[in-house]
């Protein structure tokens, strides 16, 4: 973005040659005007047009380099409100993050039954604003139902008609639509837009405690309720992209799990598939065995989902995950640590990239509070943990990149072959098991780089091929021209 400075000044100076322009019927002028354009030229417009000015506009070299954001995969979970000192916005920004999910509560904007006008936006305005300043690009996932609406947090709409909800939706999308019509201060703009979270739980005892979805059971309302927003928001943001609420698809009821495993396949018969842009699940490796058959974990998952949509005649949906994670403590019956959390890092976002995901968040950004365990990218404190290191090295090597192929490296390794924005191919290779591999690339020189982005060592060959040692830490293989 050019500085407000800068385009104040571009503008003044755009202003004052243009108005001499006109003023001169376009002429070259240099000491005097006819007087026909003296007549009707202001003495301070033909002081202007008649004195030299020993003055020069000098103008930054460096817009000639100025290269717009351009988006990425790379995303991470919000949950409080955001601002620099709830929630280091500029750390985000530091870490290339280009996505933040975050959530608005209906109940929160509408805690009484009340005409629109009389929304309480105030706590929404200041952190949607805030995210959007610091550069950052929201999905924002709507839920929370008021208790005059529905029996449950996040259900269905049981207490009043659904016109009411409609109402809401319609109000937030065209406050943050930035078209200067009833929009927030600031016009901030938030283009992604996701019904629910988890739309597929069945959990009642959680769904009473108020933090658990519980329309599984409801795959036609849900229907019925996305359909109904569907044609609202894109009336009122024609750009406005619209994401099936991220689905668990995993932990099934029928295994003494939360979610109800036909509950993609009863939306989709229930023609739910012509009500949003943007196919959305969640992905934890806890559950990485169950789709491993379909490819490498995040990956497998992907392939299944979008085999199952084809099945419904759907093809055209880019598909997105608004949760993916892993925690760097020992939570309960899954010990970790910090480096394998940021194995994980490196892991979820080349499978993403690979498996062409248009968008990946992080779960979270900050360490939830027990009973979760610490995800985040920055304790609760806002330090910065290992994750956050890795994920910036990540971000930086592959938010440009254009992914080619999973590589053959041989059993136990994975192995993703990108091409850098200089053309340059970029190998990204760990192993699955606890041994390391020699793994063989078709390149004459190389740097390998450890997770963290230190160089660990430079390799080279007269025959066209290297050959690297691989473990279970992620090594970044970069081509030297």
């Amino acid at each position: 973005m050019i500085p407000k400075y800068i385009a104040i000044s571009l503008a003044l100076f755009i202003a004052v040659g243009l108005t001499a322009l006109f003023l001169t019927g376009g002429a070259s002028v240099e000491g005097a005007v006819s007087p026909a354009v003296a007549e009707k030229t202001p003495n301070w417009a033909h002081a202007m047009l008649t004195q030299t000015y020993p003055y020069s506009l000098s103008l930054p070299l460096v817009f000639l380099n100025y290269e717009p954001p351009l988006p990425t995969v790379f995303g991470a979970q919000v949950y409080r409100g955001m601002s620099e000192t709830s929630t280091a916005l500029s750390l985000a920004g530091e870490a290339h993050i280009y996505w933040i999910r975050w959530s608005l509560s209906w109940s929160q904007v509408e805690p009484e039954n009340v005409a629109p006008e009389a929304y309480h936006w105030d706590a929404a305005d200041v952190s949607i604003r805030n995210a959007t300043e610091a550069g950052l690009h929201l999905i924002v996932t709507i839920w929370g139902n008021p208790e005059w609406a529905a029996t449950y947090h996040q259900g269905p709409i049981d207490k009043v008609d659904l016109d009411e909800f409609v109402s809401f939706v319609a109000a937030a999308v065209e406050r943050y639509d930035g078209d200067g019509i009833e929009d927030a201060p600031g016009s901030p703009v938030v283009d992604y837009w996701e019904l629910y979270n988890e739309p597929d739980g069945a959990n009642r005892w959680a769904a009473e405690q108020g933090y658990g979805s519980y329309w599984g059971n409801y795959a036609v309302e849900y229907t019925q309720m996305l359909c109904a927003v569907y044609p609202v928001i894109k009336a009122a943001n024609p750009r406005a992209k619209v994401a099936l609420g991220g689905l668990a698809y995993d932990s099934f009821k029928d295994e003494g799990g939360s979610f109800v495993r036909e509950f993609l396949d009863q939306v989709l018969d229930n023609g739910c598939g012509s009500c949003f842009d943007l196919m959305n699940f969640h992905y934890y490796p806890a559950f990485e065995g169950r789709w491993n058959q379909y490819g490498h974990g995040l990956s497998g998952k992907a392939t299944f989902l979008r085999d199952k949509l084809a099945a419904h005649g759907i093809t055209d949906k880019p598909m997105i995950s608004t949760e993916a994670g892993w925690h760097s403590n020992d939570y309960p019956g899954w010990p970790s640590t910090p480096e394998i959390q940021s194995r994980y890092v490196v892991k979820l976002f080349v499978q993403s990239l690979a498996s062409d995901l248009d968008i990946m968040i992080w779960w979270t950004w900050i360490n939830p509070a027990p009973p979760y365990g610490e995800n985040g990218l920055l304790t609760q404190s806002l330090d910065k943990k290992l994750s956050y290191d890795v994920y910036q090295v990540a971000a930086e090597k592959l938010g440009r990149t254009t992914f080619v192929e999973e590589w053959p490296a041989g059993e136990g390794v994975e192995g993703y072959h990108f091409v850098t924005r200089t053309g340059q191919s970029l190998y990204v290779l760990w192993a699955d098991d606890d041994s390391v591999h020699a793994v063989q690339l078709p390149l004459s020189e190389a740097q390998v780089i450890d997770m963290t982005g230190n160089l660990v060592y430079t390799v080279t060959s007269g025959g066209g091929t290297i050959t690297v040692d691989v473990g279970a830490d992620p090594l970044y293989v970069e081509a030297v021209p």
